[in-house]
């Protein structure tokens, strides 16, 4: 997969950058324990440490279907999530989205809205890809926005899919068509 920083990498307030696993810190690692940032990952379910996030951006990174990237705040100048794309699927163009800010200084500005942006215009003008599609917890008020506001619209949802705080909890599913054989109406 193409893995190499273009102007389209970069908006006005975020940069997107491939991330590797000497870029691993421990600030990362807190975020994926931390109970307010993983709430709605699955990632929960698992303990973090250095090594195994390491190894989990060496996977990613080695993966032919997977782009992952760190998302840089230009104004807080800081790595403060994530983005993936993947698995991508060039049958059908298609690439599957998945984010996490988590730095908490972060949230509330813009900056997943712009990263989800960034992460559409990769695939389209350099992977040829034609559709994203991204899932989240229905009461991911946060993440759904996020998509919303870069394009993407809830294609469907899948009823109590999920658990969440002993109680059950629907997965939304959200896609945005991308590029001109995209098929959308």
């Amino acid at each position: 997969m193409h893995r190499e920083s273009t102007p389209r990498w970069r908006g006005a307030g975020v940069e997107l950058f491939l991330l590797e696993p000497g870029q691993v810190t421990d600030a990362y690692v807190r975020w994926l324990n931390d109970g307010q940032v993983n709430r709605y990952l699955e990632s929960r379910f698992a303990v973090a440490d250095l090594d195994s996030t390491r190894q989990f951006v060496a996977t990613a990174l080695a993966s032919a279907v997977t782009l992952f990237l760190g998302i840089r705040s230009l104004l807080l100048d800081r790595h403060v999530g994530n983005i993936k794309l993947g698995p991508v699927d060039r049958h059908h163009g298609l690439g599957e989205i998945g984010i996490m800010v988590g730095d908490r200084a972060a949230w509330g500005r813009g900056i997943a809205t712009e990263a989800i942006g960034l992460m559409a215009n990769i695939a389209c003008e350099e992977l040829g890809l034609r559709k994203l599609t991204a899932g989240c917890y229905a009461s991911n008020v946060g993440s759904v926005r996020a998509f919303c506001k870069a394009g993407f619209a809830v294609e469907g949802c899948r009823k109590a899919h999920f658990m969440l705080d002993g109680r059950t909890e629907d997965l939304l599913l959200l896609a945005r068509f991308i590029g001109p054989d995209s098929g959308s109406a």
